[in-house]
């Protein structure tokens, strides 16, 4: 049953998560040997499904939400499909499969031990259709499963809640909703699973993240989920502070925003933490010393800290929400442009991201050094080594 599916996208564009797939004459359209090394879906039952071993390079923000028509929401829920097999033409172009998060729906809070369900919407934004566990027809099944840490198990999924709509499938995995057997590109599926709140007031946050089963994940279509037990004793200015700070699945409540705030760089890795004391808050991808002018190692303290720094010799880098480290002039900040040249040095520095390319300083994304530059205080401390 084709279903048209019409969005109103009120943020501007949506995040969108990309998975390109090699073609493979021997087994399906578009799908990598690997996905289907000796697992053919060929066989009307349900398996625990086994999340990507291989993690993405980068972490992500989680994405928003997007603005949806309730009526493709109902469409959604209410589908009882055939199960059609096949794949659409696609013209030459390769296959990708795409995920984007459309809403989550649960309640804001909930009393302590009330058994409640969170419901969640993807939209499939690829040319490949997804097909249910349920299905006999070979192709890619797309569920959710937990992330930060990738493959952990949830503090609340439970497969033993015995609730028709429960699609947990394990600690860390939930499955497509049932009646909706085959998902078209364009078209909108539903995953649902029901948990117990905590004894005691609590805000619990989870990470997830649509996967392709014996795949790979969809990273950029991860999403976060607060769940509120109760009134915790934070006042709403700590609670939004923490809930700032969180960067991974866990009790908000035990989130230490007092600690000591430090930056840490590996070189090697080409990647940036900020942290308060052991718990991560954020995990950058950075750009730093070419082997010419490489970024010194050691332990150093910001001690100057400028919105926007105009370097004093030819060509005047501009370099926003700058941090200097080193007397020398290192720095963290966002990436370096020229005022004279239409943007072409910055773009340049955005497809260095990644690899050793700077005079020295750490260059970052600018949504990433804007969100150092208002964690650090001058004199925290950060740690450069290979």
């Amino acid at each position: 049953m084709k279903k048209t599916v019409s969005m109103l996208v009120v943020f501007g564009l949506a995040l969108s998560a990309v998975l390109y797939l090699p073609d493979n004459s021997n087994t399906l359209p578009g799908t990598p040997t690997v996905m289907y090394n000796s697992v053919l879906h060929s066989q009307n039952t349900i398996r625990v499904a086994q999340a990507p071993s291989v993690k993405p390079s980068v972490k992500v923000a989680a994405v928003a939400e997007v603005e949806v028509d309730e009526a493709d929401l109902v469409e959604a829920d209410n589908a009882v499909e055939e199960d059609v097999c096949g794949f659409p033409d696609r013209g030459g172009e390769e296959a990708s499969y795409k995920a984007q998060l459309i809403t989550v729906r649960k309640k804001f809070r909930y009393a302590t031990d009330e058994m409640f369900r969170v419901k969640v919407y993807l939209k499939n934004d690829g040319n490949m259709p997804w097909f249910s566990p349920d299905s006999d027809c070979l192709g890619v099944r797309v569920n959710i499963g937990t992330t930060h840490d990738y493959g952990r198990e949830s503090h609340f999924l439970d497969p033993s809640i015995a609730k028709e709509d429960n699609g947990a499938i394990s600690k860390s995995s939930i499955r497509m909703d049932k009646g909706q057997m085959r998902v078209d590109p364009g078209e909108i599926v539903s995953y649902t699973f029901w948990a117990e709140s905590d004894d005691e007031p609590s805000v619990y946050r989870e990470y997830f993240s649509p996967y392709i089963e014996d795949g790979g994940w969809m990273e950029e279509a991860e999403f976060k989920v607060d769940l509120y037990t109760g009134v915790t004793r934070d006042s709403a200015a700590e609670l939004r502070k923490k809930l700032l700070y969180v960067n991974q699945s866990m009790n908000v409540d035990d989130m230490k925003i007092n600690g000591e705030r430090s930056v840490e760089v590996d070189l090697s890795e080409q990647r940036l933490w900020l942290k308060i004391d052991d718990h991560i808050v954020r995990e950058f991808i950075v750009s730093t010393g070419a082997a010419a002018t490489p970024t010194p190692t050691g332990t150093f303290k910001l001690f100057l800290k400028n919105e926007v720094r105009v370097g004093h010799a030819w060509p005047h880098y501009v370099m926003p929400r700058f941090q200097m480290f080193t007397s020398q002039g290192a720095g963290l900040h966002a990436l370096p442009s020229l005022s004279t040249d239409g943007g072409t040095f910055w773009s340049e520095a955005l497809d260095h991201i990644g690899q050793p390319m700077s005079h020295g300083c750490v260059r970052m994304l600018p949504e990433d050094a804007d969100f150092a530059f208002a964690f650090t205080e001058v004199g925290d401390p950060i740690y450069i080594h290979y």
